[in-house]
């Protein structure tokens, strides 16, 4: 029996008719071929610098390499799965065994190729990693159990097999016109790999949609690449992935509806020309214009350096929707109906993103008939997905679970590759997830990214670890006053100072903590628009409650009020760009007629993404400014979203944290009530520094760092921004020298110094232990072996084991969806109108219904609880649910005096109510 005939008798794909295993795999290397014929030409130079080969070579060994992804199929264990090819496979001559056991067809890819490439000439170690890579085309690695349990059916085989498959190989040279890279030093960098590994799997999807490549075809047609080429094509036309086309450089009045500040004017001329990809670092106080400075830098470097697109990461989802209009429009001035993405957990929640996704589906992506406007692929909307897609705004933590070995991770780091990366706000991560951050630097400099980097307020430490990271080593630290910016290419640093866009001295005033003081003193500094962000959220709800009973206010309710209240936008205008949600409760109004608004974490989704769009509608830079009204909020006001209060009080916090918050004071030039003519900060500090009971501040911040900024700030009545703000830094930051303390705090700030810096160094070391901190972890899945191995970590899914391995390592928490219970069912809603599916199928529609009710909660023992019970088996099928689990309402957590029961309540959100 031929090898030929026994070859062209295995199936990729069951059905009638079926699709021949030789046909996927020359639909898998069209694929690659077309995605990196509609690359840059720097994409293309990447690929052929990393294998020694011309662009045009590099191409057609690439696309080889992802054409054998699924060489694991030619087993007898695939090839008997379905009974009517294992048939025809007998049929051809190959003999399958009964009573195999089920091993993934990636893990005989990565032994076969280990053997087969080796055979041809490649090199041991890089035919070893390039068969890893590309037998973790599904998303992981092989563990030493399945590749143990493959190798005992390999010695069992006929050799036949062998046979096949060698002509599988040699037919994928042959019409591919493939040839081998002669690899100095025998080996590939691991960004090499990389490269291979996750184009595999992006091709690999394409290629497995019947819509685009239709089963049965011949691959023996002489014709048959040429024709998947088309094929290939116009699923990617279809898929939104265009050619790319380099912009037309513009100036920045070009860009933007104003003449450029001193950072957007200095930026440019420090970055240069550059000939390779640069770390930039701007050093600068809110206020200043640096996401305009990031985006025109953006666009600078794409001219030079010809990245493919850009992904902004912000700290929290609701800094990345604030951004995400202004990227936009940015994008939509500089190119013809860019595809830009909002990528993280609750973008469908964004009614802006909606209604580009609305415009976009996989069979239909171009509205050929409507001109101009950004639209969004729906085919890259599904969590990985979105990194691919050429522009993004979204979370830091998406792109830092490019580091972390969950499912895919590749695929995130593939699709930031030669691309321009603003980080904004880094000085907003703890220790753990600022060392991810490092590993992230070191993946972008490796796969030709360039990285600009922003911040109002860095620690000269934290400054050293950034430029490093970049530079591989140390780099000058003189770089200026501050504020400033820096450029590292290559080894080397060119840097500038700026003149501060605006100078402010903000008084600072302190006041009592309690809520009952804290209340009158906001209701006596009416009328204005006030402030008040403190630490946690049970304080935050009690300052509200705290402020008096009031009337519940919904949107409607809202806008009979604001009726003629002056503003740049009507007020149905800022209605319009809200979502509906009709009837909501959004504060309350108090009997004198003050509005108060509350802001936290703990309200679901689609509540919290209103009560978002409201207070940024009303406090922000336009709208119908309310004559008097109190925003009570936690940290997710202190971040990206534009708002500009009269007055603002602020909890005691980490210093950089007052400036930040500090940073809301009379942000935008307008009219504001005489008593508060001038910036006022009101700061809350114990007057017996007892961080305990009942504040529990030191939970939430570190001990030491708040004894420090109380000690900076003692004595101090004002607050110069921005010429307060290095000097402080360093006082808290790096004078860490606890016998400056008074005789009374000395000992407490020994033990608190201690247990940070011990802290501080657990954090590192996990940092360091869970990331692939640089290239060379690409295979080092070793050190965290048995969650990669034995868990199979799915970055979308939660457990007990996730929470100590993605981004972020604050308290465990849980998804989920509250729930109310109504006779012998449970609704989302309390009056019983909205249905829960918990059985059954859901439907696409009822899906989103449940996601848009979700919180994520980290009350102990919530989390512990929950994650061990599983989630309805009708959500683990949904991509949106799998992550969630169903809380009813009232139930109870906890035992004795600490037992309490969960609520939602309609003004509070989450609540604990004491059993």
């Amino acid at each position: 029996m031929s090898a030929e005939k026994a070859a062209l008798a295995l199936w990729a794909k069951s059905g009638d008719p079926f699709h021949p295993l030789l046909a996927h795999m020359l639909d898998t290397a069209a694929v690659a071929q077309a995605v990196l014929f509609r690359e840059p030409s720097r994409t293309r130079a990447l690929y052929a610098e990393d294998w020694g080969l011309s662009e045009e070579e590099a191409v057609a060994w690439v696309a080889l390499l992802v054409g054998l992804h699924d060489l694991g199929k030619a087993s007898p264990v695939f090839q008997a799965a379905w009974e009517e090819g294992a048939r025809r496979v007998q049929a051809a001559g190959l003999p399958l065994k009964e009573g195999l056991d089920w091993v993934a067809h990636g893990v005989f890819t990565e032994l076969l190729l280990k053997r087969l490439l080796k055979e041809k000439g490649l090199p041991e170690r890089a035919a070893n990693d390039l068969a890893a890579a590309l037998g973790a085309h599904h998303g992981f690695l092989a563990s030493s159990e399945e590749e143990e349990a493959a190798r005992r059916q390999l010695k069992q085989e006929d050799p036949l097999w062998w046979e096949v498959r060698r002509w599988l190989l040699e037919k994928l040279f042959q019409k591919l016109r493939a040839r081998l890279p002669e690899l100095e030093g025998g080996e590939a960098r691991p960004e090499a790999v990389l490269r291979v590994m996750a184009l595999a799997s992006f091709a690999d999807w394409v290629a497995s949609d019947p819509n685009f490549f239709s089963y049965g075809r011949d691959p023996m047609a002489p014709d048959y690449l040429e024709e998947a080429m088309e094929l290939a094509k116009r699923a990617l036309d279809q898929l939104g992935w265009r050619h790319f086309c380099l912009p037309e450089r513009l100036d920045f009045k070009e860009l933007f509806p104003f003449r450029p500040n001193p950072l957007q004017t200095t930026l440019p001329q420090v970055l240069g020309s550059p000939k390779e990809p640069v770390l930039v670092l701007v050093e600068a106080p809110m206020g200043m214009g640096k996401t305009e400075a990031a985006l025109y830098a953006h666009h600078l470097l794409q001219g030079v350096l010809h990245h493919r697109g850009l992904y902004l990461g912000l700290p929290t989802q609701a800094t990345a929707n604030g951004l995400f209009p202004r990227v936009q429009a940015f994008l939509e001035r500089v190119l013809n109906r860019p595809e830009v993405q909002l990528q993280h957990g609750t973008a469908l929640l964004n009614p802006r993103y909606a209604e580009l996704l609305e415009r976009a589906s996989p069979a239909q992506v171009w509205d050929e008939g409507e001109e101009g406007g950004a639209v969004a692929s729906a085919w890259f909307s599904a969590r990985k997905r979105a990194m691919l897609a050429p522009n993004g705004v979204g979370t830091l933590d998406q792109a830092l679970l490019g580091v972390l070995p969950v499912k895919h991770h590749f695929i995130r780091l593939w699709g930031l590759m030669n691309r321009v990366v603003v980080l904004d706000e880094v000085h907003a991560y703890d220790v753990y997830t600022s060392g991810l951050l490092l590993s992230l630097l070191r993946w972008l400099k490796a796969l030709g990214s360039s990285a600009i980097v922003m911040t109002a307020t860095l620690p000269p430490s934290r400054r050293r670890e950034l430029l490093s990271a970049w530079a591989g080593g140390e780099v000058a630290q003189d770089l200026g006053a501050y504020p400033r910016v820096a450029v590292v290419e290559g080894g080397g640093v060119r840097f500038a100072s700026l003149p501060p866009h605006r100078q402010v001295e903000v008084a600072l005033k302190r006041v009592p903590v309690g809520v009952e003081e804290l209340s009158e003193a906001l209701k006596e500094a009416l009328p204005g628009a006030l402030g008040a962000i403190v630490n946690t959220v049970d304080r935050a709800q009690a300052l509200y409650q705290a402020l008096g009973k009031g009337e519940a206010l919904t949107l409607e309710g809202l806008a009979r009020r604001l009726e003629g209240v002056s503003g740049g936008k009507a007020w149905e205008e800022v209605l319009g760009t809200l979502p509906e949600r009709g009837g909501e409760v959004v504060g309350k109004v108090l009997d004198d007629g003050a509005l108060v608004f509350l802001l936290h974490a703990r309200f679901p989704a689609e509540e919290r993404a209103l009560r978002e769009g409201v207070i940024v509608a009303l406090f922000g830079k336009e709208g119908p400014r309310p004559e008097r009204a109190i925003l009570v909020a936690t940290q997710v006001a202190e971040q990206s979203l534009d708002l500009d209060f009269d007055l603002l009080y602020t909890d005691l916090a980490p210093v950089d944290l007052v400036f930040q918050r500090a940073g809301r004071l009379h942000r935008h030039e307008r009219s504001r009530p005489e008593k508060h003519a001038l910036p006022r900060l009101l700061l809350g500090v114990p007057e017996s520094l007892d961080f305990g009971k009942p504040l529990y501040w030191n939970a939430v911040y570190e001990d030491f760092v708040l004894l420090a900024t109380w000690r900076a700030l003692e004595g101090k009545a004002s607050l110069c921004i921005p010429q307060d703000l290095e000097v402080l830094l360093e006082e808290v930051y790096e004078r860490e020298d606890p016998e400056s303390f008074s005789e009374g705090l000395r000992e407490r700030a020994r033990k608190s110094l201690g247990r940070l810096r011990a802290r501080r160094e657990l954090l590192k070391a996990m940092a360091q232990k869970f990331s692939l901190s640089s290239p060379d972890d690409l295979f080092d899945y070793s050190k965290v072996a048995d969650l990669v191995a034995k868990e199979r970590l799915k970055d979308d899914e939660e457990n007990e084991k996730t929470q100590r391995l993605l981004t972020r390592l604050g308290d465990p928490s849980v998804a989920v969806v509250p729930l109310f219970r109504v006779g012998e069912e449970l609704f989302l809603d309390r009056e019983g109108r909205r249905s829960a599916p918990l059985k059954g199928e859901i439907s696409p529609e009822e899906a989103e219904a449940l996601f848009r009710r979700a919180v994520r909660l980290s009350r102990h023992p919530i989390s512990e609880t929950l994650l061990r019970e599983d989630p309805p088996s009708a959500w683990k099928k949904s991509g949106l649910l799998r992550g969630l689990r169903p809380l009813e309402m009232g139930r109870v957590f906890g035992s004795g005096a600490g037992a309490f029961r969960v609520e939602l309540d309609l003004e509070l959100g989450v609540v604990y109510r004491p059993v």
